[in-house]
């Protein structure tokens, strides 16, 4: 009984610690300045979506600052000073400068990743021993914090497993090239032993997790995503069970 009770409270303590790490980033998404882009051609005619079938919205001209929204495909988004939205095709990038310096593909990629709204993606890993497989969606209500619903299936030599979580998901620092990231989530584990066993009856029990990770964009709109969580099964018996879960998988953003 001492050794459950002291379970739950290093548990909790673990959870509230998380908690608190992943308020903290609010204020670095407010103050996050989005980068600045100097006209360099004598213009560019901004469109009302990414293609040149869309109408054109405003003319921008040479010296003029524009802020990046986001990048879809080979178009960039962007905001002049007098805050009309707009849409040109990547080839004028030779156009643009940063701070003196010639703005690379790599840099509007990321920031097509820190701008990102939806995020989808399926991992593999060990959840105590068994092969798990998971599928899971995403929301980003900011560049730092996002929500995800997942749904996994663990295959063990003693029993199976279904997993179903919601996760608040906080990056810090969405601006590095590797994007780490904490969350904290609740769902619920149902467990099945095999029919070999003697006692096989199934069983749903709580889950509380929290999980660190993360994220490399690779190309385009694409991610790879690795991830350490741990989860405390909330059962009906005398201790509850915690629960370790390693996957890594890839995603896709939009």
């Amino acid at each position: 009984m001492f050794k459950f009770i002291t379970n739950v409270r290093h548990f909790k303590n673990t959870l509230c610690l998380l908690a608190l790490i992943c308020l903290s980033p609010t204020v670095l998404a407010e103050t996050a300045a989005e980068p600045t882009l100097r006209i360099e051609v004598p213009f560019i005619e901004l469109h009302s979506g990414p293609s040149a079938g869309y109408p054109v919205v405003s003319v921008i001209e040479k010296n003029e600052l524009v802020t990046l929204l986001i990048k879809r495909t080979t178009w960039i988004k962007v905001k002049n000073k007098r805050g009309i939205e707009g849409w040109f095709h990547e080839d004028a990038l030779l156009g643009l400068s940063k701070d003196g310096q010639a703005i690379t593909q790599n840099q509007i990629s990321q920031q097509d990743v820190i701008n990102r709204d939806f995020e989808a993606g399926v991992m593999y890993g060990d959840l105590e021993g068994a092969n798990f497989y998971n599928i899971y969606g995403g929301y980003a209500f900011t560049p730092v914090f996002s929500v995800e619903l997942s749904a996994g299936k663990a295959l063990g030599s003693i029993s199976d497993s279904d997993v179903f979580e919601i996760m608040l998901v906080s990056q810090p620092l969405p601006d590095l090239i590797v994007i780490p990231y904490i969350g904290v989530g609740a769902g619920l584990i149902s467990t099945k032993p095999h029919s070999v066993i003697a006692d096989s009856e199934a069983r749903e029990s709580t889950l509380m997790s929290g999980a660190v990770g993360i994220k490399y964009h690779i190309a385009r709109n694409f991610l790879v995503r690795a991830e350490y969580k741990l989860s405390l099964a909330l059962t009906d018996r005398d201790e509850n069970e915690e629960i370790q879960t390693w996957k890594i998988g890839f995603s896709v953003f939009f």
